[in-house]
């Protein structure tokens, strides 16, 4: 006997014996733990433990790493810790004692384990078969149903990019959204067929694992076990109280339930080569249990089928009576299944679309096949096609139980893009009747955020102690977390929960390199975002290469392109072009919509306007084309912001309008507001802008639900900051700036430090506001031609020329008039043309200001409040100078009312610093406001940097003395 701590080791029976039980280990699983035994606190790698148990037998991997689960297992809950995976590298037995050798003489007699009894081994057929080695692993799926990968955001708005959406005119923001990451996370399995839930009396949970092994690389004799495989995860996926596990789950320890690990196997009868026997073996009650069919190729999907029930039976007692549908195929058929089932399960979703379709024309009445077949094409983005066949699937595969068929009407929802609020509502009711099923819960939070509901997605995920869970569960609900706080834009966050899914990645070794690959691309993506091309594409490559060693070469592909797509543009990329080519030869349209959308902006930010418009334009057509409203509904902000920038607000308003009308995913809900706020400003409707800006904030807090993320807060703050100016609110003003501010995006602190200058100007300190400007002007000459770059610069060149630094603003505003020409985009040609007016009149250049006026008014949309408003001033002062005194008198009393009327308190005070300069030259008595109530209104404003002194400096003035004479003479 040999002891450690509280456990005892019987080395002639092969007993562990420990207070709770006496478990017998297989041989190779007892040989696997002396080696540990024998070398404690040691790293033993993988291959030196297959080679010293396993030594000279052809054995995968998955034999090991059911070993060590097994001896986990007979280890018990306290001391399954002593055995520690190291990622990559192998394992370590650390027990908490010495390993002590403990004479039998010293045992008490009572003390001793009986001798094992060999148990009988009840099979189906009374052939016994060694148990042959696993096959590779299969790449590691959540508890869900079919194994059926969950398609990445980028189908609904997921994984996420960088990508700019400017503040227009005078403002500039950037948003991350949903790019496209094909096979990012399969994260839950999905599935659909129809029926009525019902309310049951919960049943005992249950945990399975299904291992194939056996027979090498010989698919002649391996497809049966296949088929079995794919046929018996049907069924067990579709029961709620089955938790269905894979291989990686078993090799990270990665449940804290006991499974039933199942291994099946199929092969030809050595001595009647026309025979074939398909065979599930696995651990019962008094030994293990075997069972096993023979029969020709031909009857193989009748014993399949048998087969499966029988298995069933034995791991769902309580099912034994539940109905199924039959198995239904010939034989050629199924071998094609076979392989079709193999690319599914492995993720790829193109090659099993393929496989399927020519499954499904041999056997259209294989309903298994049509729901696999909906679920890939789900996950291509081909949404219509997913529903044909799910169709298809609910009527054929029939007759299930009241409970399963809650599941499947659960999953019925789940392929239509526009059910996603349903599907979450059946998730939910799932999760609550299912507790033990976690998926459930995963689903619903997946499916609340396809949705639009980001926040409740979170909510959703409350009330589980998911650090608790098991290693797998909790990477699945760490990746779910970083989508859905990629939804929200809270990129912080993001990087969090990628980088905790990252380590736990690697802490559960093989088997969950996607995981690890996906998690290191969201990394890249958030880095890319907070730091620009600074950041590097270090993250990027990494994550291709390990996407690359489980053979994911497509996904690899896409993670190099995706950091390709973070940079200025280079020229016409081979890679691109590559994938592009496969996503749309492969049938991934959503990546096809994701990569066009990456590369419009890639050319937005390089100023190829028209390759912008185009891309976006051939996006959103696939998206149309195949049902994607996520997608359509992203493309659509993306158009509206191009309506902005066209100063198209008609259309704009419409858009916004349309776009509210449907679900809104993600973070599209205060863009909306913003833009809506930005167009009701524009105007002057400035109660409604204000209005417009809190209302998804608002919301929230009346619904209970989770606040904003601080980006997106931080956005609205600085939005809501430019508007508080114009109602001369400075110190709300202020305060707004600050929490803008408190961001470590770079994007949002040029902002608010632009907001900032903006302040300072308006409180009459342009000393503090000029070195931000500088600052600025550096930035903009840095960055790319692009809609952001000249949105900058005519809002920096504005608080430029009102700070006196003229020949600077001068430059901007040039410079970018220069660049916007062609553009078509009139609006900011005239903002530019506005403010060279500006800049003219401060140099007494009033002809050359008369010109840029008049062309800016023919460009400006009738709604510019703002724009007309500086155009209004600068008639004023230009018909003063030629001398035109009661054209000015009337042009100031008429833009006066119009401030008042709409509220704009900076309007006003601008307006009254013409009325003090111009006002010993004008008619008495109707000159606007009194100089009380100016005087008044900058006291309670604290503005006294809201003037146009700036713009006065060379106006040529009456003799001030000649003016009072006139004016006395005539009263």
């Amino acid at each position: 006997m040999l002891q450690v701590a509280d456990l005892q080791l019987d080395l002639r029976y092969r007993h562990i014996i420990t207070p709770e039980q006496t478990a017998e280990l297989p041989q190779r699983v007892f040989d696997v733990l002396l080696i540990l035994l024998s070398q404690p606190h040691v790293l033993h790698s993988r291959s030196a433990l297959l080679e010293q148990v396993w030594s000279g037998v052809v054995v995968e991997d998955a034999n090991l790493s059911q070993a060590i689960w097994t001896l986990r297992k007979a280890l018990g809950p306290t001391r399954k810790p002593w055995i520690r995976t190291v990622a990559k590298g192998g394992y370590v037995f650390d027990p908490p004692a010495l390993v002590q050798a403990i004479p039998i003489e010293n045992l008490a007699t009572d003390t001793l384990p009986a001798p094992p009894v060999p148990a009988s081994t009840p099979t189906t057929s009374v052939v016994e078969a060694p148990v042959g080695p696993a096959p590779t692993p299969l790449a590691a799926e959540a508890p869900g149903f079919a194994s059926g990968p969950r398609p990445s955001h980028a189908a609904t708005g997921g994984v996420h990019a960088a990508r700019p959406r400017p503040r227009i005119p005078l403002g500039w923001l950037a948003i991350a959204s949903a790019a496209g990451l094909m096979l990012l996370v399969a994260l839950l399995a999905l599935a659909r067929l129809g029926g009525q839930p019902t309310q049951l009396p919960p049943r005992q949970p249950v945990a399975v694992a299904l291992m194939e092994v056996g027979n090498g690389e010989d698919s002649d004799a391996r497809w049966p076990a296949t088929v079995l495989h794919a046929w018996l995860e049907w069924k067990l996926n579709a029961l709620p109280e089955v938790t269905l596990l894979t291989e990686a789950h078993l090799a990270a320890d990665a449940t804290q339930n006991s499974p039933q690990v199942v291994l099946l196997s199929a092969g030809k009868s050595a001595d009647q080569p026309e025979e074939r026997f398909i065979r599930a073996r696995f651990d019962a009650p008094g030994g293990t249990r075997q069972l096993e069919l023979r029969g020709s190729a031909a009857q193989m999907p009748g014993l399949i089928d048998t087969l499966s029930r029988q298995v069933l039976e034995e791991l769902v007692p309580a099912r034994r009576d539940d109905p199924w549908p039959s198995l239904e195929m010939g034989e050629p058929a199924m071998r094609s299944y076979a392989a079709a089932y193999q690319a599914y399960s492995s993720r790829d979703m193109a090659s099993a679309a393929a496989g399927l379709a020519a499954v499904l024309q041999q056997a259209p009445q294989f309903g298994l096949a049509h729901l696999q077949m909906a679920m890939a094409q789900y996950r291509l983005g081909q949404a219509r096609l997913a529903m044909e066949h799910v169709a298809h699937a609910e009527r054929l595969l029939t007759p299930v139980s009241a409970d399963v068929a809650s599941v499947l009407a659960a999953a019925a929802l789940s392929v239509d893009p526009q059910r996603a609020n349903e599907t979450a509502a059946a998730y939910a009711e799932l999760a609550a009747r299912y507790p033990q099923r976690i998926s459930f819960r995963l689903e619903q939070a997946w499916h609340e955020m396809r949705g639009g509901d980001p926040d409740a997605a979170l909510l959703a995920l409350e009330g589980t102690q998911w650090q608790r869970q098991p290693l797998g569960v909790q990477i699945q609900w760490r990746l779910t977390l970083a989508e859905i706080e990629g939804v929200r834009l809270d990129s912080d966050a993001v990087l969090e929960h990628a980088t905790q899914a990252a380590q736990l990645a690697r802490d559960a070794g093989k088997g969950w390199e996607r995981e690890l690959a996906a998690a290191t691309l969201l990394q890249a993506r958030v880095h890319a975002f907070q730091r620009g091309p600074e950041a590097g594409q270090e993250g990027f490559a990494e994550a291709a290469r390990l996407f690359a060693s489980v053979g994911a070469e497509i996904d690899a592909l896409h993670a190099r392109v995706s950091g390709e797509l973070m940079l200025p543009t280079a020229g016409r990329s081979k890679e691109l072009d590559t994938l592009l080519a496969h996503a749309r030869a492969g049938g991934y349209r959503n990546l096809e919509i994701q990569l066009l959308r990456g590369v419009a902006f890639q050319q937005r930010s390089a100023g190829n306007l028209g390759e912008y418009r185009r891309r976006l334009k051939d996006a959103l057509a696939i998206a149309e084309s195949v049902g994607d409203v996520s997608a359509q509904q992203e493309l659509q902000v993306d158009l509206l912001n191009e309506d902005l920038l066209l100063g198209r607000f008609e259309r704009a308003t419409e858009r916004i309008r349309q776009i509210r009308a449907g679900p809104l995913t993600g973070d599209t809900a205060t863009w909306l507001d913003q833009f809506e706020g930005f167009v009701h400003g524009i105007r002057g409707d400035y109660p409604a802008a204000s209005q417009a800006l809190d209302q998804t904030v608002d919301r929230l807090a009346r619904e209970g639900d989770p606040p904003l993320p601080a980006d997106a807060l931080a956005r609205l703050a600085c939005a809501r900051a430019e508007l508080l100016l114009t109602q001369g609110r400075l110190q709300d003003a202020r305060a707004r700036r600050a929490q803008c501010a408190d961001t470590r995006q770079a994007y949002l602190g040029n902002y608010a430090l632009t907001v900032g200058a903006m302040i300072d100007l308006m409180a009459g300190d342009a000393g503090n506001a000029a070195p931000a400007l500088q600052e600025r002007v550096s930035d903009i000459q840095a960055m790319p031609p692009s809609p952001e770059r000249w949105a900058a610069a005519l809002w920096t060149a504005y608080l430029l020329a009102r700070a006196e630094d003229l020949d600077t603003a001068h430059t901007l505003y040039t410079q970018t008039l220069a660049a916007l020409q062609d553009t078509g985009y009139e609006w900011l040609i005239a903002d530019a043309e506005i403010g060279l007016a500006e800049i003219a009149v401060a140099r007494g250049h009033f002809s050359e200001a008369t010109r840029l006026s008049a062309a800016a008014r023919e460009r400006l949309p009738g709604a510019s409040w703002q724009q007309f408003h500086r155009l209004d001033q600068i008639g004023v002062v230009v018909v003063f100078a030629n001398g035109q005194n009661d054209e000015a008198q009337s042009r100031l009393i008429a833009s006066d009312a119009r401030a008042h009327e709409v509220g704009d308190i900076k309007a006003q005070l601008e307006l009254h610093s013409l009325m003090d300069a111009l006002g010993p030259y004008l008619r008495p008595g109707a000159r606007g406001c009194d100089p009380a109530a100016r005087n008044a209104l900058l006291a309670g404003t604290g503005m006294r940097g809201a003037n146009l002194d700036w713009m006065l400096r060379d106006l040529p003035l009456p003799d001030a003395q000649l003016a009072m004479t006139a004016w006395r003479t005539d009263h």
